[in-house]
């Protein structure tokens, strides 16, 4: 491995490696992050529609 051009495409593919290793688990948080806050969102906007659908309590 004495070759420069090895050398570098030895790091390049460990960094790209490592970035991987710290991307997916993240991108994988964050979208099931966002995706449970739409979904109470969503729960709270039903909610809120059905409250508003029922006849005022006088």
């Amino acid at each position: 491995m004495h070759d420069s051009g090895t050398l570098f495409f030895v790091i390049m593919a460990g960094l790209a490696g490592m970035m991987a290793l710290v991307y997916v688990p993240l991108r994988l948080f964050l979208t099931v992050t966002a995706r449970t806050k739409r979904l109470k969102l969503l729960r709270r906007i039903r909610r809120l529609r059905d409250e508003l659908g029922q006849p005022l309590e006088s």
